[in-house]
């Protein structure tokens, strides 16, 4: 009886993640928006070039590799969902290490999101640029306690 009980929640829990379908394709379609914003952003950058102006640029390279960042976690997010992606990556994607490249993206663009206030620091709330370096040292705090806690996981436990 015992058996019979674990065989159908298994097959209730395998079966439940077709009700994640939804939100990997609304996923997919934030991956196609955030493509759209990319190519927009870099339209207004050539089109800034006109008038060249070393902050602007700057702030427009910025953006873009924010929208690249960003579209990464989205792709490392719907990854850790799926799993496997195709036969290049069969094997080789694993938990821990999603974990940590999305906490690095997000600190990475924590970090742009610090830049871009550095650069515009005249106009820039003290309190939200003190918001903004907390959220950047957790972030970083966050990283280095997953790569410690991962390493230590992988030592032999002695006992």
């Amino acid at each position: 009886m015992l058996k019979r009980l674990e065989a159908v929640m298994v097959g209730a829990l395998i079966v439940s993640r077709w009700l994640m379908v939804p939100l990997y394709l609304g996923l997919m379609a934030a991956l196609i928006l955030l493509g759209v914003e990319f190519f927009g952003e870099l339209a207004r950058a050539v089109a800034a070039l006109a008038e060249p102006d070393t902050d602007s640029v700057i702030l427009a390279v910025l953006k873009l590799v924010d929208l690249v960042l960003l579209a990464n976690l989205v792709l490392i997010v719907i990854s850790a969902g799926i799993g496997r992606i195709g036969p290049a990556t069969m094997g080789k994607i694993n938990f821990s290490g999603l974990q940590f490249k999305a906490v690095v993206l997000l600190a990475a663009i924590a970090a742009i999101g610090l830049l871009e206030s550095f650069v515009g620091i005249g106009s820039v709330n003290k309190t939200d640029l003190e918001w903004r370096i907390a959220i950047l040292a957790t972030f970083v705090l966050t990283g280095i306690l997953l790569a410690w806690m991962n390493s230590l996981a992988k030592e032999p436990v002695e006992g």
